[in-house]
């Protein structure tokens, strides 16, 4: 709000104009004074019409504090003095009589002398002094009412906030009740925890119990069927022998002891293979394979070899072919280093996870997610064969050193050992806990190796099928699992990125490195066992070596996970393969 101006009713007063005069005679005095009154009277008409011309104006600027509004270009005012303020005064109140005698007095006296005028002081214009008040005053009641305005708005807002302030403080009282509830809570349930976590220990421990109970009942059961079974044979065989010996005709012939329906189906089905045997030498036991130089490995190709990620591929025995096994269902066949397509093969229903090679170059088995192993020969283009016995997705597979029997991983916890004459499952190998990972067999041998996501990595013997020995020393799932040539030494990694290397023969690590944090999905060995290569979730392959517990090279190329790597037959290409659906080659 702006303040009134406080020069809009103020007077003004023209400049007093001194009139001098010589001296006169006496006698014409009176006269004088006559026309002095008229000539006055005439003046002050014309004063009149320049104060009321004055009060019409409609601007006046502010004054300074010592000094009146200037009005026009030369005029200046001042604040009255005596004599302006009387005039003033009975002009305001038409004292015209009044004023005249007056201004007759004043000037008498003026000329004669007798009146100071310059030591009279000036008049306080009270009227202007009232009005700057008034305004003055105007302008504060305004403003106290605005404060009121203000106050009110300012004590509705207290009002507010004092009411927010009840309620958060009621709300806080609550959460405090609740959260003291919720501990008291937790902490019964911590309590309950550690008598279930207790409980689930005695659980687990009587579960294992009986599962091995159980092994071996399944155990002693087979080893009883067959012995029955060979009892049966040898009771056959000795009645035919009787009966050969005895004449036609005799009282005492007798019908064989066993059903005919039973040796006519027995007659029917494929008889199983015998197990190799377990003193069949090593020709790589006893030689020293010098390490090739990988530490100028860099990226030579990338092939785009399926629609999805490829899961597993497999080295051929005796030439530079890799097999691809992918989640588009597919497996395909590819040469090397040209990355040709030469073979191939659909038929599985779900993601294919494991990929083999038959020792002779022959054949080719798979596993799928839809619980099946495939066997496919390469020279009629068909699958031989197919094992439905796994419950669960089939993880991998390997055929031994004789391509006779295969043996494989699965989610259902369980290896089985499969018979590809008879066609049938030979043992069922039970003992861990979780998902079985991956397999691999021990080079010219009965024995093989399983890597298990409850951390441990088990051998099994085929020909008894019971478990040789346990290796305990992974802080979470073990990946996968890899035998050296020679067969002393067994490489492994898990999903924590650590790389262990295990003595077969003191059953004990031997070295370990850290790849981590991202999990280390593949392993492999070069000819000479001292090479390791591994895949990780990181993009990257590394290469450690045992002898100098060092890393020595990591390769990039991958755009995604590393799922399984491998040396070529001739040790010359490192060959990976990820989720990115590519296979790469490194030289």
């Amino acid at each position: 709000m702006n303040k009134p101006d406080e020069s809009a009713n103020q007077f003004f007063v023209i400049e007093q104009i001194e009139m001098s005069s010589e001296s006169e005679p006496e006698d014409l005095e009176d006269l004088d004074d006559l026309n002095d009154i008229k000539h006055e009277e005439d003046n002050l008409n014309d004063l009149d019409k320049i104060i009321n011309d004055v009060k019409k104006e409609d601007y006046i600027p502010k004054a300074q504090p010592n000094e009146r509004v200037t009005k026009g270009p030369g005029w200046k005012d001042r604040l009255e003095v005596v004599d302006d303020f009387i005039r003033n005064f009975l002009i305001k109140n038409q004292m015209n009589r009044s004023l005249e005698v007056f201004q007759q007095e004043w000037y008498e006296l003026s000329q004669k002398g007798k009146l100071a005028t310059d030591g009279m002081g000036q008049v306080t214009d009270v009227y202007i002094q009232n009005e700057k008040l008034k305004e003055e005053l105007k302008y504060v009641r305004g403003e106290l009412d605005k404060a009121k305005i203000v106050a009110e708005n300012a004590k509705s807002t207290y009002d507010k906030l004092r009411k927010e302030r009840d309620f958060h403080k009621m709300h806080h009282h609550r959460v405090q009740q609740e959260k003291r509830k919720l501990n008291h809570d937790i902490d019964k349930l911590k309590g309950l925890h550690l008598q279930y976590e207790t409980k689930y220990e005695e659980l687990s421990q009587k579960y294992s119990h009986a599962m091995k109970e159980k092994m071996l009942l399944k155990l002693e059961r087979d080893r009883l069927v067959a012995k029955n079974e060979a009892l049966q044979r040898s009771l056959q065989n000795v009645e035919e022998k009787i009966n050969k010996e005895k004449e036609p005709g005799s009282p005492t012939d007798k019908l064989p002891l066993v059903d005919t329906k039973a040796n006519t189906k027995k007659a029917s089905t494929k008889t199983n293979t015998a197990f190799p045997p377990d003193d069949r030498p090593n020709p790589y036991a006893g030689t020293q394979i010098e390490p090739q130089n990988y530490r100028n490995a860099i990226l030579n190709k990338t092939f785009k070899g399926h629609m999805m990620a490829i899961s597993s591929m497999d080295m051929h025995p005796k030439k530079s072919i890799v097999a691809t096994a992918s989640d588009d269902f597919t497996w395909k066949i590819w040469t090397l280093p040209q990355g040709e397509l030469i073979m191939s093969g659909e038929g599985h229903k779900d993601w294919v996870s494991g990929i083999h090679f038959h020792p002779k170059g022959s054949h080719l088995v798979t596993s799928s997610g839809d619980c099946t192993i495939k066997v496919w020969d390469f020279i009629n283009a068909s699958c031989t064969h197919t094992f439905k016995d796994h419950i669960q997705p089939v993880w991998g597979v390997k055929f031994n050193d004789t391509g006779e029997f295969i043996v494989s991983a699965s989610m259902d916890h369980t290896c089985k050992v499969f018979d590809l004459a008879s066609g049938k499952t030979r043992h069922t190998f039970r003992g861990h806990v979780d998902s079985v990972n991956h397999v691999s067999f021990q080079p010219f041998s009965n024995i093989f190796t399983s890597a298990s996501a409850d951390k441990t990595i088990s051998l099994w013997d085929i020909r008894s099928g019971l478990c040789v020995q346990t290796f305990y020393g992974h802080l979470n799932s073990v990946n996968h699992a890899t035998f050296s040539l020679k067969g002393d030494s067994i490489a492994s990694c898990d999903a924590d990125g650590i790389i262990k290397m295990w003595d077969v023969r003191m059953v004990k690590g031997r070295s370990q490195f850290d790849a981590g944090p991202y999990s280390a999905n593949a392993v492999a060995l070069d000819k000479s066992g001292t090479i390791l290569l591994v895949g990780s979730d990181d993009q990257q392959i590394r290469l450690y070596n045992e002898t100098t517990q060092k890393q020595e090279h990591t390769l990039k190329g991958h755009e995604d996970a590393v799922q399984d790597v491998a040396f070529d037959y001739n040790s010359k290409m490192i060959i990976s393969c990820g989720s990115d659906a590519t296979f790469r080659i490194y030289q």
